[in-house]
């Protein structure tokens, strides 16, 4: 109906309210999603400069006199510590990009550190996935002699069954002895395999090149997934061109 009797609902009314409809959809999925990754209400993500605390002494942030004036201090000294923040000085900033941040999604310490947890565990799984897609072509698990390489194995119902169970492992790991808030930093949950005495310490260069190999591994298992779709062709068939 037209309950403020606007007499305008026409059809080109409608398109420019269905229009205007699905941008706001759009722009409600990228709020909601912008806040999970980076924590930023949906006003702040438009923020230029953080806001001037007031300069009274009178009252600040409940205080008044010099408690106020030396809260406004350390709130100060929060910030300026926030901005002392240097992507380029942390492990993973290589030649030629360097700090590759143009969306500007870790700009501070806490955001870095959520973000960097993230990249570490794709970047792990990533390359376990591409030694993985490589192996299965010599090996294949019990009961599993039968299941398809390649994406098909997941249209296979032991394949299915599989990825079951292995979901349901990772996200023991996930929540479990692996959870983020026993890390010592970062992806850094010890040497549990105790190959530290073989591949040495996990320092800073350490951390690099695992990141490296992580991003290079990420890039890969996208790559052998699309080659696959588009021209059907496994990459666990690439052993066999070379006879293996």
């Amino acid at each position: 109906g037209d309950p403020l009797n606007l007499g305008n609902y026409t059809e080109e009314m409608r398109n420019k309210e269905l229009n205007n409809g699905r941008m706001a959809m759009f722009a409600t999925l990228g709020i909601v999603s912008a806040e999970l990754y980076t924590g930023s209400t949906g006003a702040a993500q438009f923020a230029i400069a953080a806001p001037k605390a007031s300069t009274k002494g009178a009252s600040f942030c409940g205080a008044s006199g010099k408690a106020g004036v030396a809260s406004q201090t350390g709130c100060r000294a929060e910030l300026l510590g926030r901005h002392a923040f240097e992507l380029k000085s942390q492990p993973g900033a290589s030649a030629p990009l360097g700090a590759f941040d143009p969306l500007k999604l870790s700009s501070t310490q806490e955001r870095f550190d959520k973000f960097r947890t993230s990249e570490v565990k794709h970047g792990r799984v990533a390359m376990l996935a591409a030694l993985g897609s490589i192996f299965q072509h010599f090996v294949h698990g019990p009961g599993a002699e039968n299941v398809p390489n390649g994406l098909k194995a997941f249209q296979d119902p032991i394949g299915e069954k599989g990825v079951i169970v292995m979901t349901l492992a990772c996200g023991f790991l996930e929540l479990g002895p692996w959870a983020d808030a026993f890390a010592k930093e970062p992806g850094n949950f010890g040497d549990p395999a105790g190959l530290g005495k073989d591949i040495g310490s996990y320092d800073d260069s350490m951390k690099t090149k695992e990141l490296n190999n992580g991003r290079l591994a990420m890039l890969a298992t996208m790559g052998v997934i699309a080659a696959e779709l588009v021209t059907g062709d496994r990459v666990s068939d690439i052993p066999t061109n070379f006879g293996f």
